[in-house]
């Protein structure tokens, strides 16, 4: 995590806080001190900040960074982002603070403003009485465009907002052409290419057989014959989608891709003369992007809709996944239903035959007990849940109430089955999140307001969280103690219809200071947030084999001492052999993002793999 210092240092004063560095004599030893090594700051246009890394050094456990002699910020990582002013030279400079002879590093940069890109594929048609000229934009600059200024050889024409141009021409006169792209501070990009009109001049014949094929379910392949110059040489070929310029190629085929699936597409082209001349469109042809590779996976996952991270894990591995959990929906302060649909998300993972059941969440003990004992908010949410299922075309839901009271074991049971009866009526399904427990209770605060057999005889699938044996203001420990989560899944076991009970296993860790506690909250992390720093931060870990989970220990910067659990994907897989073993119906994952990707190796999460 970066942390922003708010108070500003000169430099001396920022090097004496940190490791002193060694006396002249010894700095002819090649390991003196150490430095970091190959500062960059990176900046993207249009931004006022950028990004400052750097490389190393070992045993530095974290890193004071100054601009131009004053502090800007203190992280553990090995990148911090900076505000600048663009035109500007900055000395930047990074001191590694830890153990050891470290050194400080400096590189002095200067943030250039960047100008707009130059207009691209410049093009004329007309004839002696009149010019048209078109243009595409080019990259974007640090600075708003204002618009593009057309020149005839250095003389500017005029500018305009506009990326086209019409002008009168006359015969017997050659013409030339370019054009610039202006910012609102007054700085011009490089020209574009220069277009030559010589009227009398015939523009290139139209491209002829043009065929559009099918390449994969987001890209289209297309050809044609070669056209003919009547002046000059073919310079290229213009690609149109939809009617909408795509590219220019200098070939004659060409691979258009970022395509949706299962589309159609109308495609023409255009051919180009080394005078700027276009040529008429060819005949539209018509394609259908394939439809994708369906998923072949029977895991359940949860994906965490508010963040793309957790999406694009999704795409990585959907074939290996047949039910998706988006976090869509929650219960709000009123006991109403808020949040929204991901259109993005449900109709990939949909197209893919991945099916898609929203979570719906409620963790608050009044709201959970409202929506069930209350007559009219139960309604209201029987209907509601219905309706929002037909609306957007989702395979069914995911109801997850958790801290209800025990005493509404039987109105839980109740409202499951009356959803249930709506969406099986609907062709839907419906999933029911239960906390786990070794053994039925009809008190216990967490577990107790669960039914697991009469919830089965309702819902598609029961899903057990194998998770929570220790929790953020607990002391630390494992998330699923090896030995606690066989007691669940044998107790599972006993149930007449263990075939519905899905087995939900826990991805992340848990970082827990001074030994925990409600005055100690742990930090939650995922997997690859955590894991890959562990060296960094001078941490002893090893598999703890009672709990068959890892667990490390480190001191902080600021002294603390901390407890990291976390499971990778040797536990995990673990985890898989016991569901499979006790005959569960399945398996579940919290949730997608920075997991250990080494668990998509394990043959039980095989696409078609028997389970």
């Amino acid at each position: 995590m970066t942390h922003r210092v708010l108070l500003s240092l000169p430099l001396a004063a920022a090097l004496a806080a940190a490791p002193t560095a060694p006396a002249p004599a010894a700095a002819a030893s090649a390991h003196a001190c150490a430095k970091p090594a190959k500062l960059r700051f990176d900046r993207r246009t249009g931004r006022a900040t950028g990004v400052l890394h750097w490389r190393g050094p070992r045993g530095a456990r974290a890193f004071r960074v100054l601009r131009n002699g004053r502090v800007v910020g203190q992280t553990r990582r090995h990148a911090l982002r900076i505000a600048v002013r663009l035109g500007r030279r900055y000395r930047f400079t990074v001191v590694p603070l830890g153990r050891g002879a470290q050194c400080p590093a400096s590189r002095l940069l200067r943030v250039h403003y960047r100008a707009p890109g130059a207009p691209r594929h410049l093009v004329l048609a007309g004839d002696e009485r009149q010019m048209r000229l078109s243009w595409q934009r080019g990259a974007r600059g640090d600075g708003r465009l204002a618009g593009f200024r057309l020149l005839r050889g250095t003389t500017p024409v005029g500018q305009t907002r506009h990326t086209s141009w019409t002008l009168g021409a006359a015969p017997n006169r050659a013409y030339r052409f370019t054009v610039v792209a202006i910012d609102t501070r007054g700085h011009a990009s490089r020209p574009s290419n220069a277009v030559t009109a010589i009227f009398g001049h015939v523009a290139p014949s139209a491209p002829q057989g043009v065929q559009a094929l099918t390449v994969s379910d987001s890209a289209v392949g297309v050809q044609w014959s070669p056209s003919s110059a009547h002046a000059g040489r073919i310079a290229g070929y213009r690609v149109l989608r939809n009617g909408a310029v795509v590219g220019q190629v200098s070939g004659t085929s060409a691979v258009i891709g970022n395509l949706a699936p299962s589309s159609d597409y109308r495609f023409s082209v255009v051919a180009v003369d080394s005078l700027g001349y276009a040529s008429a469109p060819s005949g539209a042809v018509t394609a259908r992007t394939a439809d994708p590779v369906p998923t072949g996976g029977h895991a359940q996952a949860y994906l965490l809709a508010s963040t793309d991270q957790s999406f694009q894990d999704f795409q990585a591995h959907y074939r290996q996944i047949g039910v998706l959990y988006p976090t869509y929906f929650d219960c709000t302060a009123d006991v109403t239903l808020g949040g929204r649909d991901d259109p993005l998300v449900t109709r990939w993972a949909q197209a893919r035959k991945v099916l898609v059941l929203p979570r719906i969440n409620c963790q608050e003990t009044a709201r959970v007990d409202r929506i069930l004992t209350d007559p009219a908010t139960r309604r209201q949410w029987l209907d509601g849940l219905t309706q929002l299922v037909a609306d957007h075309g989702y395979d069914g839901l995911s109801i997850d109430f958790e801290a209800g009271p025990a005493s509404d074991r039987d109105a839980l049971s109740s409202f499951v089955a009356d959803l249930a009866g709506r969406l099986h009526a609907a062709g839907k399904l419906l999933t029911i999140a239960v906390s786990p427990k070794t053994r039925d209770s009809l008190t216990h605060p967490r577990s107790g307001i669960f039914d697991y057999a009469r919830l089965s005889q309702s819902a598609d699938w029961v899903l057990v969280m194998v998770w929570g044996l220790h929790w953020s203001t607990s002391v630390p420990g494992a998330q699923d103690d090896a030995s606690w989560a066989k007691g669940v899944a044998d107790y599972v076991a006993t149930l007449p219809l263990r075939q519905k009970f899905v087995y939900g296993t826990n991805l992340y860790a848990m970082d827990w200071p001074n030994g925990g506690g409600p005055s100690n909250a742990a930090t939650a992390y995922q997997y690859g947030e955590i894991v890959p720093r562990l060296p960094q931060l001078g941490a002893t870990t090893q598999l703890d084999p009672a709990s068959d989970n890892y667990h490390a220990t480190y001191t902080g910067a600021d002294g603390a001492a901390h407890d990291v659990w976390y499971p990778d994907a040797s536990t995990t897989g673990r985890r898989l052999q016991l569901a499979a073993a006790d005959g569960f119906g399945g398996i579940a994952l919290w949730r997608l993002g920075l997991e250990d990707q080494r668990l998509w190796n394990d043959p039980l999460l095989a696409p078609g793999a028997a389970w």
